[in-house]
């Protein structure tokens, strides 16, 4: 019972717990199937011992449902990127956490990108936009009779704006392309941390019932065992 209660410090996010928990209650049969060898065979009724290992046996297999069922929260609904229900918010990351003293880790993103706006702002430059877009001709010479005649000139001037104005466009659709994508990514991230503080306040929670309901079996049998001393 001891090392089925150290398994609650593995990490729910993993399978070492669930495969531990079913290598321990695996071996446990197998001394249950010993004992019940060595010990004498009675026809007056079942051996304190006899319900000892039974009740031992019934909480190890429901510490192995608490593991599946956590492990089913942090994996099975974080990887559909549903939202968290509201009564879900509201029953377990106020109501549960705060009784069972829950602490929500600080988020460090707020401030990692509040300083990159600050470095984007100083960092700023800002560059011509003749000096961005191509030159109309091969060699960066205009001609002779195309920058004496003022209309040609002026043709050439709208080309480059009109070339800048294509970079320009481009260059933004990218922008808002990245920057959608970069949302769904911030909001699938988010949304996984939500499930994982949700199966961790309710790991914590079922962790703190279950020492509780072996305390309680220990007071018992202790009680019990002092009664039959005293007979």
């Amino acid at each position: 019972m001891i090392i089925d209660i150290m398994s609650f410090y593995l990490p729910p996010h993993s399978v070492d717990r669930s495969s531990f928990k079913m290598t321990l209650i695996l071996g446990y049969t197998v001394f249950l199937l010993i004992m019940n060898d060595l010990l004498p065979s009675t026809a007056n009724g079942t051996p304190l011992i006899g319900i000892y290992f039974s009740v031992c046996l019934a909480l190890m297999t429901i510490s192995l449902l608490e593991t599946v069922l956590i492990t089913c929260v942090l994996h099975h609904n974080s990887m559909k990127y549903r939202e968290v229900p509201h009564w879900v918010q509201v029953l377990v990351m106020r109501f549960i956490a705060r009784l069972i003293c829950y602490s929500f880790p600080e988020d460090p993103l707020p401030s990692q990108s509040t300083s990159s706006q600050q470095t984007s702002t100083n960092g700023e430059t800002r560059i011509d936009p003749d000096e961005r877009c191509p030159n109309l001709f091969l060699d960066g010479q205009c001609p002779a009779e195309f920058s004496s005649n003022p209309n040609l000139t002026r043709l050439i001037h709208l080309i480059k704006v009109f070339r800048f104005t294509r970079n320009f466009l481009a260059s933004v659709l990218e922008l808002v392309e990245m920057n959608t994508y970069l949302s769904i990514l911030r909001k699938e991230d988010h949304l996984q941390n939500q499930w994982c503080h949700v199966g961790y306040i309710l790991d914590f929670l079922l962790f703190r019932i279950y020492l509780l309901i072996i305390t309680g079996y220990a007071l018992v049998i202790i009680c019990m065992w002092c009664i039959w001393m005293n007979q």
